[in-house]
């Protein structure tokens, strides 16, 4: 069962009949679930979680069967760093915020870090954060980190960067330890990772203009290239202007955004401040009560 919900995890979109037809396949699947869990081993229910997270399948009940074999026997103390980060990752993306399981989850980072590999920290270090393990789990990553800095990627270094903005846990020797190789990658990375990237050091108010150079070089060319898409723009523009950071290629893709009639409201004060906005907001707004007007 597990090795087959794996394989449907790894199908390419489906259109809106395929999709029913996958849906019915793991409804059978799910059924058959409960007399099989006791006699799985702790790699098939590795996969088996892993395989819901990716198909997105959040039926409680069976979810909550996992939860209770994973938990069974002390199971999670036997994970390999693989397993882990995978089980990590499942549980973030399912949003198991059961209490003994986090519990359990964040003794096993703890104890298991060493075993993570650089992508393993990555999807850890992020799952973590959307799990709120809070601040002990990350101190034990922190120190994994500097074992793996020349293996990390550029992707695997903005990801880190990402994880611990979001689980607002400061770290000063974490982003100066990220800043040099994170600026020797910045012309290789996408849009989303010069984004996450800006708004990791941003968040803490950090804004090195030998790193932030770089990689706002790198997203201007992406910006030429129409190859950034909304998300990430607003990501950048409001990461610009909590540090108070005006870029003119920015400014200049975010007034377009604006004046395309895209919503505004995702754009933030301190936004609107550094980048003075306020005239073309105020003309958008005009322009829109007119149109509602005339209709």
């Amino acid at each position: 069962a597990a090795v087959l919900l794996n394989a449907f995890s790894q199908i390419p979109s489906l259109g809106d009949e395929g999709q029913d037809v996958l849906q019915e396949a793991l409804q059978a699947l799910a059924l058959r679930l409960p007399e099989m869990l006791p006699s799985a081993d702790l790699h098939s229910l590795t996969l088996t979680l892993n395989a819901f997270a990716q198909l997105q399948f959040v039926q409680k009940d069976i979810l909550d069967l996992l939860t209770e074999e994973l938990l069974a026997a002390e199971r999670l103390e036997r994970l390999n760093g693989r397993q882990l980060a995978m089980v990590l990752n499942a549980a973030a993306r399912l949003q198991l915020h059961e209490p003994r399981l986090l519990e359990q989850l964040a003794s096993c980072v703890r104890v298991k870090a060493q075993a993570l590999d650089a992508q393993g920290l990555c999807i850890a270090a992020n799952a973590c954060a959307k799990l709120e393990l809070g601040l002990p789990t990350f101190q034990v990553l922190y120190t994994k980190i500097p074992r793996l800095l020349s293996r990390l990627s550029g992707r695997q270094l903005a990801m880190l960067c990402h994880a611990w903005a979001k689980a607002h846990v400061h770290n000063d020797d974490l982003f100066s330890l990220l800043a040099l190789p994170l600026a020797q990658h910045a012309s290789r990375l996408t849009a989303h990772e010069v984004a996450i990237a800006v708004y990791g050091y941003a968040h803490f108010r950090k804004s090195p203009s030998e790193l932030f150079r770089p990689l706002l070089d790198r997203f201007n060319e992406l910006l030429s290239n129409e190859a950034v898409a909304d998300m990430d723009l607003l990501m950048v523009a409001n990461a610009l202007g909590r540090v108070g950071w005006r870029e003119a290629s920015v400014e200049t893709a975010l007034t377009a955004y604006i004046r395309g009639g895209s919503e505004s409201r995702h754009i933030s004060a301190q936004t609107v401040g550094t980048f003075g906005l306020a005239e073309v907001l105020a003309l958008q707004e005009a322009s829109s009560n007119h149109g509602r007007a005339e209709r």
